[in-house]
């Protein structure tokens, strides 16, 4: 009599056995990460001539440097400017003066395993001045490696070097990437991501009487088909006739548990 979870995001097997009470095991919540804080490290994933890239959290973060500026020594004695907000105080990005590619400061965040998230909330502190000409803090967010919006969103960024902008954003949600611009130098001085992915449904059984049983699992989990397999591993899964039931927020079926173990799974 005993109970096994092969978990992931296409399918959940569960094994019923005659007397045996499953209890739900809780489905997994949405995680939010806010940064910068010291117990978060950072791996660094690349290195190029005008950007790094570097992992925390389970997130990517590429931001450009500077790193071809000379400071006036000449073209062939690149010194590169100096980080005034180094991690984990917050993540600075440097506008590219020189090179082949010379723009604005960015910062690109994804997560490691493409999945999409949102950004809720951030705070950005200019290290140069655009209460003159203006400024303002464009966020493009990506779908499938390509702008996921006509116009980037954007938000009031004119004032003076050390000064902070804070928004947040409810807007930026169900995206795979973000690009965050600025025609100057800044850092971001507090990011809040939240995972938006919609974790798997869980299985659940409980013991009707002595010869039947019920499974359950969520009704929000409509693309998920009901299989059984009498073996595991399975070489086959067979879909489960039983009649479906709403209870509630819930699918239920009822079976007979007569006879051998059987393994079920939810198959997306």
């Amino acid at each position: 009599m005993k109970r096994s979870f092969a978990r992931c995001r296409q399918s959940i097997t569960v094994t019923a056995a005659l007397s045996v009470l499953l209890l739900n095991p809780g489905a997994a919540r949405a995680v939010t990460t806010v940064f910068f804080n010291s117990s978060q490290t950072t791996n660094l994933v690349a290195s190029g001539t005008t950007s790094d890239t570097i992992s925390s959290e389970g997130y990517l973060f590429r931001f450009t440097r500077d790193k071809l500026f000379t400071g006036g020594v000449g073209l062939t004695n690149p010194i590169g400017r100096s980080v005034r907000v180094p991690w984990p105080a917050g993540l600075e990005a440097q506008a590219v003066t020189t090179g082949p590619a010379p723009g604005g400061a960015r910062i690109d965040i994804q997560r490691q395993d493409g999945q999409p998230f949102a950004i809720a909330s951030f705070t950005a502190k200019l290290l140069a001045n655009t209460a003159g000409a203006g400024g303002a803090i464009e966020i493009m967010p990506k779908l499938n490696g390509e702008d996921a919006l006509p116009d980037p969103a954007m938000y009031q960024a004119s004032g003076y070097y050390g000064q902070n902008f804070s928004y947040n954003t409810p807007e930026l949600a169900g995206y795979e990437a973000f690009s965050i611009t600025l025609y100057v130098d800044y850092a971001l001085m507090s990011l809040t991501l939240v995972d938006t992915t919609i974790p798997p449904p869980s299985l659940d059984i409980f013991q009707v009487d002595a010869t039947s049983v019920q499974l359950s699992w969520p009704t929000n989990a409509l693309d998920y088909a009901l299989e059984s397999s009498t073996h595991l591993p399975a070489q086959l899964w067979s879909p489960v006739t039983n009649s479906i039931a709403i209870n509630g927020d819930f699918f239920t079926v009822q079976l007979d548990t007569a006879g051998s173990h059987r393994f079920f799974r939810l198959r997306k």
